[in-house]
Formats: structure tokens, C-alpha cells, sequence
């Protein structure tokens, strides 16, 4: 068998590359369309859904110079500017190559930064210094605009990823920045922008209300789980290649209930059963495994757990143990014993902590290991 083929590199717990990406095949069409279009996308899903691997890979398939921005250790609207600054700055090294030939370019088109090219053990490298007597915001959107100026001078084409980029929303809010990107982002024809992040319901504001400055600046793709017919072909490949069998119909069924088609967990619960199974697995073997899920993660389920109020956690029991409709009803207000407004209150907090979603008019947990350690007891007390 080919050592790159190997049945355990088909479930790697971070980003899914090459045979390890399973289907997103619409999903990473209507991405590269986006892309190619140069219309600006927002990526909606919960962590550990896959929102950077279809990212990676729909920018693999368009072969346009790309760079990462991750707002994560952002703590002020400084931070942001800087790293907007420094991304674009290696962005224009990545298009264009010989940045020191296009100096004079870069000095026509900013007022508010100064550009100067600092010279390496290996080339040189361009560097956008900001001046101090100026905001933050300037400097984001003279940044941004000095990229796209410098590609339509070329007629090129480029991307940049924001990530977690609710941190932007929850640090610099009202500092003028995320009007800035508007200002630049609703011209742009050479540089596409995708927003992604780890808080739906954050980035959600910041995309859906009105009074917010990127409200219906992009397209939005909500991803979704993966259909199991997909995951089916995907698992038998690995299959085969480990047992030279596809599974069992019952044992497919198995590993699909008890991951509930998370794509995070699908591949957590695949790479137990593949580790620790010599014969094709039977549904015995696909629970003992997901015991193993169970214990590796429980401590972190139970932290995010216990960051819950009283009423936030007796709401996830009950939906973990009886149902996830009719939440406002009288029998539900009964068995839990809170007022209307309560509940009201606990649903709204525990989906802006991502820790349910509403899907065909019922709300499920997200996470299988918060659900499977909640339904260990049916008490809602």
C-alpha cells in the first residue's frame, strides 16, 4: 500500500487535505466562483466543521496568491490594523515577486503609511509602516486599497482570509474599522476577501444587522453536515484500504449515530476504530471506540459545561434528554420549573455560545460528546 495512502490519514483531526477532504463538492464550487468573481464570502459554521479546509481548498483549486489573517490574539482596534498591515504587506511579496520595482507605485497610491523595503539573509521584503498621528481605520483601508489599486494596475487577481474574525466585531467595535474594510470592500474587482470565525451568532451581527457596516457586503455559505451517503464512500475507501472490505451497513449506521455526522467527531471516532481494529469493525467495536471519545474529551465538554448559568444548563439537559421543540411550551415550562422569560433567556445564551443550532424547526446540541455526557442522567435537576 502506498505510504501516502494510509487508511488513518483519511480522519485527521485538524484541516482535511487532499483524499482526507470528504465531498464539500457544491460547497467548494460555489467558494471558487466566489473567488474567481471576486465576490466576498462569509463562512457560518460551528467549530470544528471544516470552514478552514474548504477554505484551503477552494484557494488551492483557484491557484491565487493568498494570505491567512487570524484576528484571534487581537486584544484593541491596534492589533487589527497591524496585522491587516503586515498581511498585506506579504500579500503584494506573494503576487508580485520583485516588490522593490514597485516602490514608486506604492508611494503614489498611500498617504497615511510609508512604505520601506527591508532587505533578508534570502530577498528582499516590502514593510507598511503606519503613522501614528492617524487612526487604525485609516490605516486598515488604505492598506486594503493599496492592494487592490496595485493588482488592477496589474490586471492580477488575489485573496485574503480573515479569520476569526468576530474578535474585530467584539474589540473594535465603533473604531471605524469595519467601515474602513466596507469602504474598500464594496469596490473591489481584484481582491476577494473571505470572512470565517469560530462565533456564529457574532459574526452573524456583524453581517446581518443593518446598522452594522458589513451588513450584505458578501455572500454567506452556512455549512451543514455532511450527508451520509458521502460519508459512506468516504468511509469504505478507507476501508478497503485497511481491510480490504467495506463496512457493514449496521456498523456505517453505528459510527453515524453516535458522531451525529459532526464532522470533527466523525473523524475522532474513524480514527479510534482504525487504530485500534486488526478486522473490519463490528458495532461493538464502533462503541468501545466511541467510550474512548468519550473519555478523551469529557474533561473539555464538562469545562465548557460548567461556564453555564443554572438555567443555561438545566435548558442543554433538557434538550439532550427529551426534545429539542416546542421549548416554550407549557409541559417544557413544567418539567423545568423556569418562567417563560428564562427559557427565553437560556435558548438565546447558549446559541450565542454555539452550543445548540435550529435545524427543520428544532434546536440539537452540536457537540455528540456534550450530548452523549448529558444523557447519561435523565434527571433535568
Amino acid at each position: 500500500m502506498n505510504k501516502s495512502l494510509k487508511p488513518r490519514n483519511y480522519f485527521p483531526l485538524g484541516k482535511a487535505q487532499g483524499y482526507a477532504f470528504c465531498n464539500r463538492e457544491m460547497e467548494t464550487e460555489w467558494l471558487i466562483g466566489n473567488i474567481e468573481a471576486c465576490k466576498h464570502s462569509l463562512l457560518i459554521a460551528p467549530r470544528r466543521f471544516g470552514k478552514s479546509s474548504l477554505a484551503e481548498k477552494a484557494l488551492t483549486a483557484s491557484n491565487l496568491p493568498t494570505i491567512n489573517v487570524n484576528f484571534n490574539t487581537c486584544s484593541d482596534e491596534n492589533d487589527v490594523e497591524l496585522l491587516i498591515r503586515q498581511g498585506i504587506s506579504q500579500l503584494i511579496g506573494r503576487t508580485f515577486g520583485s516588490v522593490d520595482k514597485l516602490i514608486n507605485s506604492i508611494k503614489t497610491y498611500v498617504t497615511h503609511l510609508t512604505p520601506k523595503i527591508s532587505i533578508g539573509p534570502e530577498f528582499a521584503h516590502l514593510e507598511l509602516f503606519s503613522n501614528q498621528q492617524n487612526n487604525s481605520a485609516i490605516h486598515v483601508e488604505e492598506s486594503l486599497s493599496l492592494m487592490e489599486k496595485l493588482l488592477a494596475e496589474k490586471n492580477a487577481h488575489a485573496v485574503i482570509v480573515f479569520d476569526e474574525f468576530q474578535m474585530v466585531g467584539l474589540i473594535a467595535k465603533g473604531s471605524g474599522v469595519e467601515a474602513a474594510i466596507r469602504n474598500v470592500a464594496q469596490d473591489m474587482k481584484h481582491l476577494a476577501i473571505i470572512f470565517s470565525g469560530s462565533n456564529r451568532s457574532l459574526l452573524q451581527l456583524m453581517f446581518e444587522d443593518e446598522g452594522r457596516p458589513l451588513y450584505k457586503i458578501c455572500r454567506k455559505l452556512r455549512l451543514k453536515r455532511i450527508e451520509p451517503s458521502h460519508y459512506q464512500k468516504h468511509l469504505n475507501h478507507a476501508a478497503q484500504l485497511a481491510w480490504k472490505k467495506n463496512l457493514d451497513e449496521t456498523v456505517f449506521e453505528q459510527i453515524m449515530l453516535l458522531s451525529e455526522r459532526h464532522p470533527f467527531y466523525v473523524n475522532y471516532l474513524c480514527d479510534v476504530i482504525w487504530t485500534e481494529c486488526a478486522a473490519i469493525p463490528t458495532k461493538s467495536d464502533v462503541i468501545r471506540a466511541w467510550n474512548t471519545v468519550i473519555d478523551e474529551e469529557a474533561s473539555d465538554a464538562n469545562a465548557e459545561i460548567a461556564t453555564l448559568s443554572m438555567g443555561q444548563k438545566k435548558l442543554l439537559k433538557y434538550i439532550a434528554n427529551y426534545s429539542g421543540d416546542q421549548l416554550m411550551s407549557a409541559n417544557t415550562i413544567k418539567i423545568l420549573g423556569m418562567a417563560l422569560s428564562s427559557i427565553a433567556g437560556a435558548l438565546t445564551g447558549l446559541i450565542e455560545k454555539d452550543l445548540i443550532e435550529k435545524e427543520n424547526e428544532t434546536y440539537q446540541i452540536i457537540n455528540p460528546v456534550i450530548h452523549c455526557l448529558l444523557k447519561e442522567s435523565v434527571a433535568v435537576t
